[in-house]
């Protein structure tokens, strides 16, 4: 079992092997002495485990004393939502995201729609290690009721805030593809309101994922593309299990990257006047701090993870946030993903300008982005990335920037190589982007081989 119970976003672990009921009801006595007092907003996905997991949690939660409110199968956007919008205390979703089937998990939402930070988790698990729980009385127990309809909810308030009647005018054809996962209580009804032809695949809740692999990349989403080829589309969509991300498939079925995206809508957003900065992680592509630079606007990039994204984007007044993974926050909105109002937004960019959505992609350009790993024992990780610190940058001519946010990263005059320390496996992940297939190859190569060394050196010196 992992010795640390949060990893980068909540709590996620193989269900039986290292995670079980009794982890889950701690967990939600846990929360319950961290807030005292208040109602909680639970909900999950539709992973076989979440209904047990659910039910554990909210007699954890209820035997501190604090309420909890039950919200069914909804996407995690949309628990994030509903707790802003009702003035909930917490929001916790069961959900182990775009991982397999096997796994479970819990994420845990403040009152103002944004994830706990790490402060906030780190004060829930030392709680859950001490044990030392709220117990309410026989008569000053929570209690639990039901908030039905969700989903509709969302949608009602995301309809207003994009042009849906120019949407509607032009009735595209859209394929929506939810991988069995939650966004089946929504995307498919939303796409409904804005066009009368939306193709629906995978669009049963099963959590099991027998459509597809649940996270959405080029591999899984190979039906994805053949439909939307097939049925002469306009857009594919598609999300993970809890429906945190979105990856979109252009009318000639070319899956987008995430920062592409973000970099298309940044574009629209600066062009409009609405602000001035946008928020990415490290390991998105320069072409986003580009095209953003070229608008008129500035980027700031963070640690990977949505929460990093939303802290930032929240003390820097940002007018959207995201990862390349396919992770959106519209501030203006909410402070937790958005993938369906972004979903919107593309429609409604296609409408307004009237090309497809291949060619306003096109307009974005794309760089080689390649990604290795190489093997390091997690007690050397520190001490490896510590030597990194300056034999990697010393590896290269033309060294612009060194960001130590997460990881390490080197930013050329031409690429970029972000080195970062895995927190799932005993290695140390690599990637570069340049301006070109042998470039890249280059750059990943001379990295990597930098890397083998450190970990040589360090190895050596710890006998």
């Amino acid at each position: 079992m992992s010795d640390r119970l949060f990893g980068t976003t909540g709590v996620r672990k193989v269900y039986g092997s290292e995670f079980d009921l009794q982890m889950a009801l701690d967990l939600g006595k846990a929360v319950g002495t961290f807030l005292k007092e208040g109602t909680v907003l639970l909900a999950r996905d539709a992973r076989t485990t979440g209904l047990m997991v659910a039910d554990a949690l909210s007699a954890g939660i209820m035997s501190t004393g604090v309420s909890v409110v039950r919200a069914g199968i909804v996407p995690t956007p949309t628990l994030a939502f509903l707790v802003k919008r009702h003035g909930f205390d917490t929001g916790v979703m069961v959900t182990a995201s775009h991982n397999p089937p096997e796994y479970t998990g819990v994420k845990f939402w403040a009152s103002d729609s944004m994830g706990y930070t790490p402060e906030d988790e780190r004060e829930i698990e030392r709680i859950y290690e001490s044990k030392d729980f709220q117990v309410a009385a026989w008569d000053g127990l929570g209690v639990e009721r039901r908030l039905e309809n969700g989903a509709e909810e969302h949608i009602a308030a995301i309809l207003p805030r994009c042009d849906r009647d120019l949407i509607r005018s032009k009735n595209y054809s859209i394929v929506v593809d939810p991988g069995n996962g939650a966004a089946c209580v929504l995307t498919p009804y939303l796409m409904q309101r804005l066009s009368e032809k939306v193709i629906s695949m995978n669009g049963q809740l099963d959590g099991r994922f027998p459509g597809r692999r649940s996270e959405p990349d080029e591999e899984s989403l190979k039906d994805l593309i053949k439909m939307v080829r097939d049925t002469g589309a306009d857009l594919g969509i598609a999300h993970d299990g809890d429906a945190d991300r979105v990856v979109f498939v252009t009318e000639r079925g070319e899956v987008v990257r995430g920062d592409r995206v973000i970099a298309l809508l940044a574009r629209e957003m600066l062009a409009s006047g609405q602000g001035k900065t946008v928020v990415t992680t490290v390991d998105s592509s320069l072409v986003l701090d580009r095209t953003v630079r070229d608008a008129g606007g500035e980027t700031i990039r963070t640690p990977v993870g949505d929460i990093q994204v939303a802290m930032k984007a929240r003390e820097s007044h940002a007018i959207l946030g995201g990862e390349a993974c396919g992770v959106f926050i519209l501030p203006e909105f909410h402070l937790a993903p958005e993938p369906f109002l972004a979903a919107c937004k593309v429609l409604e960019m296609m409408v307004r300008t009237g090309e497809s959505f291949g060619d306003l992609i096109g307009t974005i350009p794309k760089m080689p982005l390649v990604k290795g790993k190489v093997k390091c024992p997690n007690e050397l990780k520190e001490e490896v990335m510590k030597a990194l610190d300056s034999d990697l940058p010393g590896q290269f001519e033309d060294v612009k920037e060194v960001l130590t946010v997460d990881g390490l990263g080197v930013f050329l005059d031409d690429g970029w190589i972000l080195v970062r320390p895995s927190g799932t496996e005993p290695v140390i992940r690599v990637t570069c982007e340049g301006p070109s297939e042998d470039r890249v190859a280059d750059l990943l190569e001379r990295a990597s081989n930098t890397v083998e060394s450190a970990i040589k050196r360090v190895s050596k010196q710890s006998l």
